[in-house]
């Protein structure tokens, strides 16, 4: 017999045998390790009630697996929606290969789907594994090594100030500004906050606009380059937040003013053309790559996403605006359900509203089409969330098209200026 069910407080025993095990790394498991987790865990049922269900899936009355699901506010095409995240996901290692980490995604989905979340969202622990859940993957992320004088220099540093913990509701404030203006980003969760609060090692310095307001900041802390020399460190910077470019110049400057002491700068980004702000992109590693390619930075993919119901989701952006033409066009999605192994389509139409601004809606079914689209699951979310180009799809035989026609006015269309890129750790 299997039941899930939220959990609380009274199980907190149970679910530390299940998260330590399934998640070991850095962590040292003795008394005083357990000890930790025991006072956060408690703290976060406590303090996150509302925003964070803790979930247990029992089998004849024992707790053998556990996830969190996280209600997140994400920025979709410039405006802040609901969607839900999928975190700590963590099976007893003596319940595994039975299906039971499956059964829980489907009660995540359908936790999702009954609240109303435009998009169901998690960091995999196996790539495959969720792909073929039909989750897609989000944009990725860049880690560039640079030399620290290789940074862009600014020669105005006045509005720079170092922060305090004080200052903390002016951070989250700069950073809600942040996210409500970048698709992708989602605002921090209470666990974030409390995190922040407590790491002493962060260094955050702040920069002000000619309005008095925090325009942007930086989150770093120092670490040790060498085992045999203390005099060669690095800079690693957690956070890099930023209202515009030239705040973005001043950040970077401050952090070429450390070459004294700091030979090196690691930063990740989600900005994908971030190299051509550096003057020499290439990174410390000088590695070369056939053909006559210097390395700049390594790439990783994190956050993937699942459109539960892209009738819905059209329905509930139907704010964001698209260069249509005058002619309207109506695209048939054909996708394969894959947890319910179920052939489906969502028949979009893109059209021009009353005041001239290019929409899109779902269309019915006896819509006339204009054109046909065959894709995965996981990359219809990769093109409607514009984490992917329709157009490289397409030449990848990933997607395909029944009129080739069609393909450079469609890659238009779902084109983002902005992939969705999140620095959210859940």
């Amino acid at each position: 017999m299997r039941e899930i069910k939220n959990i609380g407080p009274e199980r907190i025993e149970e679910y530390l045998t299940v998260y330590l095990n399934a998640y070991p790394a850095f962590k040292s498991l003795d008394d005083s390790c357990r000890e930790y987790y025991r006072q956060k865990t408690e703290t976060d049922m406590r303090e996150d009630e509302g925003s964070v269900e803790f979930v247990g899936l029992f089998e004849d009355n024992k707790l053998v697996a556990t996830m969190k699901i996280v209600k997140f506010s994400m920025n979709f095409y410039g405006r802040m929606e609901y969607a839900t995240g999928l975190m700590a996901l963590a099976v007893h290692p003596l319940y595994k290969k039975r299906g039971i980490a499956l059964e829980m995604v489907r009660y995540f989905e359908k936790y999702s789907r009954d609240t109303g979340a435009l998009a169901a969202l998690l960091l995999p622990f196996d790539i495959a594994f969720y792909r073929r859940m039909g989750y897609g993957l989000g944009s990725r992320m860049d880690e560039y090594r640079i030399p620290t004088e290789g940074l862009p220099a600014c020669s105005d540093l006045s509005s720079m100030r170092i922060l305090s913990g004080e200052d903390l509701q002016e951070v989250l404030s700069c950073y809600t500004r942040y996210a409500e203006k970048n698709h992708g980003v989602l605002k921090k969760t209470g666990e974030e906050i409390r995190a922040i609060e407590s790491d002493t090692q962060v260094k955050r310095v702040r920069c002000i606009g000619e309005d008095g307001q925090l325009k942007g900041y930086i989150a770093y802390r120092f670490s040790n380059g060498s085992d045999v020399n203390y005099t060669l460190n690095h800079i690693d910077v957690e956070e890099l937040i930023y209202e515009d470019g030239r705040t973005l110049r001043k950040l970077l400057g401050f952090l070429r003013l450390q070459a004294d002491q700091v030979q090196e700068v690691v930063l990740r980004s989600g900005e994908e053309d971030f190299y051509h702000l550096l003057r020499d992109p290439q990174d410390v590693s000088e590695n070369y790559i056939p053909f006559g390619y210097l390395q700049t930075n390594i790439s990783a993919v994190g956050t993937m996403y699942k459109i539960l119901d892209p009738e819905y989701f059209i329905g509930k952006t139907s704010y964001r605006s698209f260069p249509v033409g005058e002619k309207e066009l109506i695209v048939e999605f054909r996708y394969e359900d894959q947890l319910e192994h179920a052939e489906k389509t969502v028949t979009v139409a893109f059209f021009k509203d009353s005041s001239g601004e290019g929409r899109w809606k779902a269309a019915g079914e006896d819509a006339k089409l204009s054109v046909s689209v065959r894709c995965e699951q996981g990359d219809l979310a990769a093109l409607f969330l514009g984490s992917c180009r329709f157009s490289s799809m397409v030449r990848l035989g990933t997607a395909e098209i029944s009129d080739n026609a069609f393909t450079e006015y469609i890659d238009r269309l779902l084109c983002c200026p902005q992939k969705p890129w999140t620095n959210t750790d859940y």
